[in-house]
């Protein structure tokens, strides 16, 4: 195998690491978002979208 090769087989587990990191985050983010009830400004961001308050129901 050849170095520059080698160098590019790296280069491309090196973005899509970095890719994956960056995925994983912005899953991450949305749901602790909507695990720790701030379901209001995520949904405000998804259009359509219906927030159903049941927290208070009897």
């Amino acid at each position: 195998m050849h170095q520059s090769h080698r160098s590019r087989v790296n280069d491309a587990c090196n973005a899509s690491v970095f890719a994956l990191v960056i995925v994983l985050a912005a899953l991450l983010y949305v749901f602790g978002a909507a695990i720790s009830g701030d379901s209001l400004g995520l949904t405000q961001s998804i259009r359509d979208a219906e927030v159903f308050d049941t927290r208070n129901l009897p």
